[in-house]
């Protein structure tokens, strides 16, 4: 039986897990107050005080890492790869800490399971990076040279919905097409062709849907208009793009299911709604388009994808294209055991970080 250790680093929190096999036998999330974490001055400043919480609840819940086979960590912002599975290297600690990609709490967990497998003797891999880049040639064209298109997306949890999805058919991911719509905070919509993700919106940066927290897509020149209007106060502008954009500047508020209840009283409300949904469908027909109609399912996945009214107005749209399959929320802890558990039993060969 395989032991393995799981560790999910958010913002405010800290998930950790201990799976036999399939089977998750201890997990918590850790929650860090404001309080606790205003003395750091950035991200990584933080990776001290995550360890040892996290090496504490080990203590309390009476594991040691001795016995354990295997540690899975989430994957950090570094140069775009593949998707798969990476084992944690010097190469990949040294891309992660320097953040030239991007400053992510990813990176402290990342840095935390390294460091944790050092010192027991341990293997650490992470699987399916937010970096996942396997867009096709096409895809990366934006439209003014030196500045193409990223991939930077829900990999991990619409990849693991694929893998579900596939199995569902009685597939291998390899011979099934998808369009993965993740519906959070953030929204991003994939187009998967046979196990590789051909194109999909930068949920990150600011394509495609408006979501509950960020922009989405938006004319350039608006954006020039708001730098002028925080009198180029970048660090303003960011927060509202990604953070108080979306349902939070429409409603003051990013929470679908008050907002799905207060629609049915508000036209406003539900013209914001309806809006958004509109936004998601016409990104799923333009994944549509690039599979060149070979659907074999649209698979609504994410914390949205409890709400089916919701889900409702987005398929009044889209039903058309292919049958449709809800996996609502995000299991990511039980999505990397299990790509923890295709690399022990040689089911899927690492791949290297260069």
């Amino acid at each position: 039986m395989a032991k393995l250790f799981v560790l999910n680093l958010g913002s405010t929190s800290s998930k950790v897990a201990v799976f036999e096999d399939e089977t998750m036998v201890q997990s918590t999330t850790l929650r860090h107050s404001t309080e606790e974490l205003k003395p750091f001055r950035d991200v990584l400043s933080q990776q001290e005080f995550r360890k040892t919480c996290v090496e504490e609840w080990m203590k309390k819940i009476g594991w040691e890492f001795e016995e354990l086979d295997l540690l899975v960590v989430r994957g950090a912002l570094m140069k775009p790869i593949e998707g798969g599975i990476y084992e944690v290297t010097d190469a990949v600690v040294r891309d992660a800490k320097d953040e030239s990609f991007g400053s992510h709490i990813s990176t402290v967990g990342l840095l935390i399971g390294h460091r944790i497998a050092v010192e027991h003797r341990l293997p650490v891999i992470f699987l399916d990076a937010p970096v996942t880049d396997e867009l096709c040639d096409a895809a990366r064209y934006s439209g003014l040279k030196g500045y193409d298109r990223r991939s930077v997306f829900h990999a991990l949890n619409s990849k693991q919905i694929a893998r579900q999805a596939a199995a569902f058919l009685g597939k291998p991911v390899t011979e099934v097409r998808f369009i993965v719509a993740h519906l959070g905070g953030g929204i991003s919509v994939s187009a998967h062709d046979c196990g590789r993700v051909i194109d999909v919106n930068n949920a990150l940066d600011g394509e495609g849907p408006f979501s509950p927290e960020r922009v989405g897509a938006i004319p350039a020149m608006e954006v020039l208009k708001l730098m002028e209007a925080y009198d180029d106060n970048r660090a303003m502008v960011k927060k509202m793009l990604v953070g108080l954009g979306g349902l939070n500047s429409y409603l003051g508020h990013g929470n679908v299911a008050q907002a799905m209840e207060d629609a049915k009283t508000n036209p406003e409300v539900k013209a914001v709604m309806e809006a958004m949904a509109y936004q998601i469908a016409k990104e799923i027909g333009a994944m549509a388009c690039v599979l060149k109609g070979k659907v074999d399912a649209v698979c609504f996945t994410g914390g949205i994808a409890y709400n089916q009214e919701f889900l409702g107005y987005i398929r009044k749209y889209t039903d058309w294209i292919a049958p449709v399959h809800i996996f609502p929320g995000e299991d990511e802890l039980k999505a990397m055991a299990l790509g923890g558990l295709r690399y022990l039993r040689g089911e899927e060969t690492p791949k290297v970080y260069r």
